[in-house]
């Protein structure tokens, strides 16, 4: 399969997220994962059945529901583009960024904890005994 130059081309920044959300199509619906997202695209995993084109909405809580379409699918995965694009004062794109914000909050941990123990571990094997 060939890929588009559009496929590969980002127009805006894209954040990391992992979440569940609930994807309807043609009458049917699935659970996703949403796993990155941008103000005009989201990336899902677990998808089945959906087809480039396809006109979806995707609800992440009962109250916040976003349109959109399939841009493009591979396997499982799929590229939503949000119909409209989202503002950042727009309550879907503020749950995102914070899903985002915790990832990254998560992620700064756990290296400071890795650092923290190798730290450790290093000053310890300078210190052997007689």
């Amino acid at each position: 399969m060939v890929l588009s130059r559009n496929f590969l081309r980002r127009r805006d920044p894209r954040r990391r997220v992992s979440f569940t959300a609930i994807l309807e199509c043609r009458g049917v619906s699935q659970n996703v994962r949403v796993v990155d997202f941008s103000a005009s695209d989201l990336r899902v995993d677990g998808i089945r059945g959906l087809a480039t084109g396809d006109s979806i909405r995707i609800s992440f809580s009962p109250n916040m529901v976003l349109t959109g379409e399939i841009a493009w699918s591979v396997w499982h995965k799929a590229g939503i583009k949000l119909l409209p694009a989202l503002g950042e004062a727009d309550p879907a794109f503020v749950f995102l960024s914070d899903q985002a914000a915790a990832i990254e909050q998560l992620r700064v941990r756990a290296i400071a904890a890795i650092a923290k123990e190798r730290a450790g571990r290093a000053g310890h094997s300078g210190s052997g005994s007689h």
